[in-house]
């Protein structure tokens, strides 16, 4: 089964074209390409 996107501030996202991890509360996240774009675009507190 491939990996699908798990963006935390858009649960449906369900695209396998991951670019990269990211580190919320302790968890570490796909993210895919379209996400990444949109979430590097916005200010977000990513977690203590």
């Amino acid at each position: 089964m491939l990996e699908h996107c798990k963006n935390p501030w858009k649960n449906k996202c369900k695209s396998g074209n991951i670019r990269l991890y990211i580190l919320v509360k302790g968890e570490k996240l796909p993210i895919c390409k379209k996400c990444w774009s949109r979430l590097a675009e916005k200010e977000l507190n990513w977690g203590d």
